[in-house]
């Protein structure tokens, strides 16, 4: 058995109207096998406690389902100037993901792309894309050989009415019914109980939304204009390779950590417990002075000597 869980994102206004207005409306199904909606829902509790640790300090742990997560405070998050906090939604967005493609599931729906200067139609516009999701969600359960039933996010209850009866008056027809798999007409829930809803509404504001605005435009004085995600520009453009100036003729080697035209560092010797830089007097002198040594006779060739002998100096 599969659940379908439907959430919106964006309005019917027209793109150009404010600069908040959204440049589409997306309409999206989260299909979920019901057999793993409750470990779901617990890695989901825990993805929303890592990514915001101080929106859930206190209170049991299933509690936190009521404080939910809205899409437009990752596009919010996503905007910002910040580079943490603009790394922090690519994050959600990556786990959410890794989530949803772990539990093994599928997203199916219908973006409405607005015309410049015209609204849409809010009823006409919600009945059709619930009733386009529902002949493909039937299709999949269909395939699958398997039952489901579609949950979608309460809006105000005339609205839900409307909707709900338009895939009634389908699926009760004497003509027959066109979805067969689906055991009930669309339920319709609050979001603070229904991880399901949850992720629905991220996926459709954070995923589907900017992909849209970006693939079809948007007014240039919206907020949908702006990239944003892994595409967003750099506001200070990256400084330019300068060449490092060469010598003419073949190039020295230098040691490793060394810099060029520098001379090698001088290791100084420290006592335990003195700060760095700071050498010690005495390995200093120890250094300076001459040692206390005998002399050896041995003859060396490879260290040649003014009177043809090598000293080697051995201490005491």
């Amino acid at each position: 058995m599969y659940f379908c869980y439907l959430d919106e994102s964006g309005g019917c206004e027209p793109p150009d109207q404010t600069p908040n207005a959204t440049p589409a409306m997306v309409i999206l199904g989260l299909i979920i096998p019901a057999r793993h909606i409750p470990a779901l829902a617990r890695d989901f509790l825990a993805l929303k406690r890592r990514h915001f640790p101080g929106r859930f300090r206190c209170g049991p742990a299933l509690d936190h389902v009521l404080t939910e997560v809205k899409g437009s405070d990752i596009l919010q998050m996503t905007r910002k100037d910040s580079r943490d906090r603009r790394r922090q939604a690519k994050l959600v967005r990556h786990d959410l993901l890794k989530l949803v493609d772990g539990y093994g599931c599928q997203i199916v729906g219908r973006v409405w792309v607005k015309e410049k200067g015209k609204s849409l139609k809010s009823d006409p516009t919600y009945c059709y894309a619930v009733q386009d999701i529902a002949r493909h969600y039937s299709k999949f359960l269909s395939e699958e050989h398997s039952k489901g039933v579609l949950i979608a996010d309460g809006r105000t209850p005339g609205l839900n009415v409307t909707v709900a009866h338009s895939i009634f008056t389908q699926k009760w027809r004497t003509a027959g019914d066109p979805y067969p798999p689906l055991l009930e007409v669309p339920l319709f829930a609050h979001s603070d109980n229904h991880v399901g809803l949850q992720i629905a509404d991220l996926i459709a504001s954070t995923l589907v939304l900017p992909m849209a605005a970006a693939a079809y435009g948007a007014p240039p004085d919206s907020v949908h204009a702006l990239p944003g995600g892994p595409g967003r520009p750099r506001r200070r453009p990256p400084r330019p390779a300068v060449p490092l100036p060469r010598r003419d003729g073949p190039v020295a080697r230098r040691p490793s950590g060394q810099r060029p035209g520098l001379p090698p560092p001088r290791m100084a010797a420290l006592r335990p417990g003195r700060r760095r830089g700071a050498t010690d007097p005495r390995a200093d002198r120890a250094a300076t002075a001459r040692p206390h040594a005998r002399l050896t006779g041995d003859r060396i060739p490879s260290l040649g000597s003014c009177d043809g002998r090598a000293v080697r100096w051995r201490r005491r």
